[in-house]
């Protein structure tokens, strides 16, 4: 037996049917989820300090989904040239030998030491090198 109209068989478009109607569940899952995700981030953004209590906590369909905050590690946020612009500094080397170097221009130094500065919220080379101080910059 055909349709007609597309000249299928007709269990074909039943089990396309199917397939379309499982895609549509699924897609009905990450929604949910995504919802419980909104309800307890807005949960969460009325000021209270957040530890290590998860986020978000569900299961849908024998899937658990899990969700805690995560603090990243100094070395997560810089990116390769900011982390060897840190490891120069915190061997001693000055804007202008990093520069000389790296063969880059000093306002470039500068400017890679801005977004550090600011990736981890410091303002002294001093307290850069103690943030990444966990890192070990002189072995790596």
């Amino acid at each position: 037996m055909s349709s007609p109209a597309v000249g299928f068989p007709a269990s074909s478009i039943h089990d396309f049917a199917r397939q379309r109607a499982k895609i549509v569940s699924e897609d009905e899952v990450v929604r949910n989820l995504a919802r419980s995700l909104v309800r307890r981030v807005m949960e969460l953004s009325d000021g209270a300090a957040v530890q290590r209590k998860s986020l978000l906590d569900v299961t849908e369909h024998g899937v658990r989904c899990l969700l805690v905050p995560v603090t990243p590690e100094p070395h997560d946020l810089l990116s390769p040239r900011e982390h060897e612009v840190a490891r120069m500094v915190g061997r001693g080397y000055t804007n202008k030998q990093i520069a000389g170097v790296l063969e880059i221009s000093l306002n470039t130094v500068s400017a890679h030491m801005r977004r550090i500065f600011t990736k981890l919220g410091v303002g002294s080379r001093a307290a850069m090198v103690a943030a990444l101080n966990g890192e070990n910059l002189a072995a790596v």
